[in-house]
């Protein structure tokens, strides 16, 4: 896919106006995802995102960021890490790591995984809001995978995230982010599910609502019931690739999936883009 035709990525999308960025990584008010992800039940209920899709997701990348003349990556940003599954997929690959991630649950997890694959020592794990990294040019490749951007209320928040990569981006290096594709899921999206997770009944209810796939998901346990929420803003293809190089970040692959078939608007589910650091 090419690049679209120069406009303002502010003008892409809603609301018209657009805040000043959070000043500070916590509300007053839990963010859904600090609660969820601190959850135990956010672990099983995504046990299927393995170490086998993470393994995929990765030498696609690092095939992707080969490809040009740059020698290869040697140290790598995983933001927004979650248990650590690509952070310790990287490692085994020959990369020295930063995993950062704002849940101590998930941080300790990857933590203990990567003592279990002997890897602890290549992967420096760190707490923190996304908006708020402050590093200056340390890394090759930065990877944000597995739907970790759009979080926030504003879309300043997110373009914030991305002016933060590009500062820890050395020139040249590349930066994958792996996105929803909205106008596949707005086709098909289904409304409500049921699922059983070992002995847990999830009932899942989305719908799209100004631009965001808002889901809530209610887990029976038998004694009790427990209810989450997740909302994620979602971005074209125009407007995610506008707003990469309002941040200097330059698009320069699309995939649709792991495993490097060509990105397509309308049957790719996700939207995997690679983007150089200029």
């Amino acid at each position: 896919m090419k690049p679209p035709s120069p406009e303002h990525w502010r003008g892409v999308l809603k609301p018209d106006s657009i805040p000043t960025p959070t000043p500070e990584p916590h509300q007053q008010t839990e963010e859904w995802f600090e609660r969820w992800f601190r959850n135990p039940l956010y672990l099983k209920l995504y046990a299927h995102r393995d170490r086998t899709e993470a393994e995929h997701c990765v030498e696609l990348i690092l095939r992707a960021v080969a490809s040009g003349p740059r020698p290869a990556p040697r140290h790598a940003l995983d933001l927004a890490c979650g248990p650590g599954r690509h952070s310790i997929t990287l490692s085994r690959h020959g990369l020295r790591v930063t995993a950062v991630d704002l849940s101590p649950t998930l941080l300790g997890h990857a933590l203990a995984a990567a003592a279990n694959e002997g890897v602890e020592d290549h992967i420096r794990f760190l707490r923190s809001d996304m908006r708020h990294i402050s590093f200056h040019q340390e890394f090759d490749l930065a990877v944000q995978l597995f739907t970790s951007f759009g979080y926030f209320d504003s879309p300043a928040d997110d373009f914030l995230v991305l002016e933060r990569v590009r500062a820890a981006l050395r020139p040249g290096g590349h930066y994958a982010l792996d996105l929803l594709n909205e106008q596949h899921l707005r086709a098909s999206l289904m409304n409500t599910s049921t699922k059983w997770v070992d002995d847990l009944e999830v009932v899942e209810r989305r719908q799209i609502v100004d631009d965001r796939v808002e889901k809530i998901i209610t887990i029976h346990t038998g004694t009790e019931q427990m209810e989450f929420h997740e909302s994620v803003r979602l971005y074209s293809p125009e407007a995610i690739a506008l707003m990469l190089a309002d941040a200097g970040l330059v698009p320069v692959q699309w995939f649709g999936d792991y495993h490097g078939s060509a990105f397509h608007p309308q049957h790719s589910a996700r939207m995997l883009v690679i983007a150089r650091a200029e």
